[in-house]
């Protein structure tokens, strides 16, 4: 029996069903990229990017950035810097001070549970009529011609 829990969506990212999944806040976890990929529902190219981009079958794009959710304390304490749940990405925890390792994360004297994957953001569609056309200038996108 497949059950799935609600979960949050957010306004900024659109609704994604490929495979049963709902990316609400820019999150994927490993596991379920690479079922995505092996399946044949998203198509990864590695860039000089972090990450890379990720194309949908949908025809939806985005770019990608190595990430993590923070579960939740591992010694079941209080969370003193207020990041269960919290998506971030790695270079962000890096930036922090905080130490990875292949199930966690350890952020000052808190260690947490947390699940790698990446973070997607979306791009904008592109085609070849905007290719074509010319690039819009600084002072084109200020004035909003």
């Amino acid at each position: 029996m497949n059950t799935q829990r609600p979960i949050r969506q957010s306004s900024t990212y659109p609704r994604v069903d490929a495979g049963g999944a709902v990316l609400g806040d820019g999150f994927i976890a490993d596991a379920q990229l690479d079922e995505w990929l092996r399946n044949g529902l998203a198509d990864r190219e590695v860039t000089n990017r972090d990450g890379g981009l990720l194309q949908l079958s949908d025809g939806a794009r985005f770019s990608l950035v190595d990430g993590l959710r923070i579960l939740g304390r591992r010694d079941g304490d209080s969370d003193p810097y207020g990041l269960t749940g919290r998506v971030m990405s790695l270079r962000s925890v890096l930036r922090r001070g905080g130490l990875l390792s292949s199930d966690g994360v350890r952020i000052g004297p808190a260690i947490y549970d947390a699940a790698f994957g990446v973070l997607l953001t979306p791009l904008p569609a592109s085609s070849q009529a905007d290719d074509e056309e010319s690039p819009v200038t600084l002072r084109q996108s200020a004035t909003g011609v």
